[in-house]
């Protein structure tokens, strides 16, 4: 009844997290942005499955759990576990693969050598994760859970660091943007009447290229001083296509 209900609210919500958050990334500007996208999704779900066990076993089921629900839990947690840790792997593999464009880059770029940093802390919560499979296949976690814990505690504690990286590197422009930046970027300047006077307004559109891009707009007096600006407003439109004004959000 209610509880059925609960968890399909639930199972609706994190899908339509996972499905819409990477359309707001480096994905959707990728030069294959449906791949992109589902392999974000997955990179992000088999993540979530694979974080959110951890520390459910370690809060919940470990502390607390009797012998005979270990032995129950553990073995169908460790298969999950090796399901995330496959797809997290390998949708981290096509991302970097499309991401970072040249091989390079990886050892050139910020972008890339944080991903080699992100890759050895995932080897290592990889191999500690091993261990913890070791564990449950032999009995251990279910006769001595003391060592379990201590090995989920050490993955919680990389995957931390790894979460910190991501956090840095969803700010960076990956290579393959660089790259296109270098080639595709235009600046013009034009003029406009703001009311008697005369101002020069300067546009700026990177990368210049189909797909997403960052339009920054800069305003000047006559003598080429900054132009302090209260509000900006913005439309789009393609009268040749018949498509009407569409206004565009300005920050």
């Amino acid at each position: 009844g209610q509880s059925k209900a609960d968890l399909a609210l639930l199972g609706v919500l994190g899908v339509a997290a996972l499905a819409t958050w990477p359309l707001t990334g480096h994905p959707t500007a990728s030069p294959v942005a449906g791949v992109s996208v589902v392999v974000d999704a997955i990179h992000l779900s088999s993540m979530a499955v694979w974080l959110g066990g951890l520390i459910m076993l370690v809060s919940f089921l470990l502390p607390q759990a009797s012998e005979n629900e270990l032995t129950a839990i553990l073995p169908i947690w460790s298969r999950w576990a090796f399901t995330a840790v496959g797809a997290l792997i390998l949708a981290g593999v096509v991302q970097a693969l499309i991401e970072i464009a040249s091989f390079s880059a990886l050892f050139t770029s910020t972008y890339g050598r944080l991903i080699l940093i992100k890759s050895g802390l995932a080897a290592a919560a990889i191999a500690v994760a091993a261990l913890s499979r070791k564990l449950v296949l032999n009995r251990s976690a279910v006769t001595g859970p003391g060592r379990l814990r201590k090995a989920v505690l050490i993955e919680l504690g990389i995957t931390a660091v790894v979460l910190g990286v991501t956090s840095v590197l969803v700010q960076i422009p990956p290579p393959r943007t660089a790259e296109a930046a270098e080639v595709g970027s235009t600046s013009t300047t034009v003029s406009q009447t703001l009311r008697d006077n005369t101002m020069s307004l300067q546009v700026d559109v990177f990368p210049a290229v189909v797909g997403n891009n960052s339009i920054h707009l800069y305003a000047y007096t006559p003598d080429n001083k900054p132009l302090p600006v209260v509000e900006w407003t913005a439309t789009a439109a393609l009268p040749a296509k018949n498509i009407e004004p569409i206004d565009v959000p300005l920050l």
